[in-house]
């Protein structure tokens, strides 16, 4: 019996098989009054919250089980519509979006895919909002407000240095408004004796609970 070196013929080499994508099927969120059905893959890959979710014992009666059909959507209690819609253009861009690098979301969808991938655990998409609303325009109280809520420190140090810095300061009462009393009252200070020594000479901004 010939072999193929032979007959001349090299043999194949190892035929390599690319990974199998585990898709994992549709799954089914109902967010206010707004039902989706999406793939459910890049909620497991993206989402600790959900990897967990989807790994549970599931019930014997498979249609019975949440979010595996639309009438028995994963309630997601608490969350808004539209916030949910915007986490879905990011986690699934269209190939438009893709080639053409066109995905375009607003101020308020950014905050809203910042709020759910920290609720949900979602480290690159987190991270990713976290850059796409820095090139954004934030005003000072808005990035110290957003910094609190959702623990970006760049934030948190730009906005307390940009309000000390501003030319008049703001009122004490929309300071205790948006910030809270002690916040504001601190800030009043530091301004104050930036009058006389610059921040640069080794004033330290630490933000103080409302």
């Amino acid at each position: 019996m010939s072999t193929g070196s032979q007959s001349g013929e090299e043999s194949p080499g190892v035929i390599r098989r690319v990974a199998d994508v585990r898709w994992g099927g549709m799954v089914f969120f109902k967010v206010e009054d707004t039902l989706f059905e999406v793939p459910r893959y890049r909620f497991t890959q993206h989402s600790e919250v959900f990897e967990d979710m989807f790994l549970m014992p599931q019930a014997q009666d498979a249609q019975s089980v949440e979010g595996r059909n639309s009438h028995h959507p994963i309630v997601l209690e608490g969350y808004k519509a539209a916030d949910f819609a915007a986490l879905i253009k990011v986690l699934y861009p269209t190939i438009e979006e893709l080639i053409e690098g066109t995905l375009k979301l607003t101020k308020e969808d950014w905050i809203g895919v910042l709020n759910l991938s920290k609720r949900w655990a979602m480290k690159n998409i987190r991270k990713h909002s976290i850059a796409k609303l820095s090139d954004m325009s934030l005003g000072p109280v808005e990035k110290v407000i957003l910094a609190r809520e959702y623990e970006v420190a760049n934030w948190l140090r730009e906005g307390l240095n940009e309000i000390v810095s501003e030319d008049p300061i703001q009122s004490l009462a929309e300071l205790k408004l948006q910030l809270g009393v002690d916040t504001a009252c601190t800030l009043l200070w530091i301004q104050n004796q930036t009058l006389r020594t610059p921040l640069s000479a080794g004033f330290a901004l630490t933000i103080v609970g409302k």
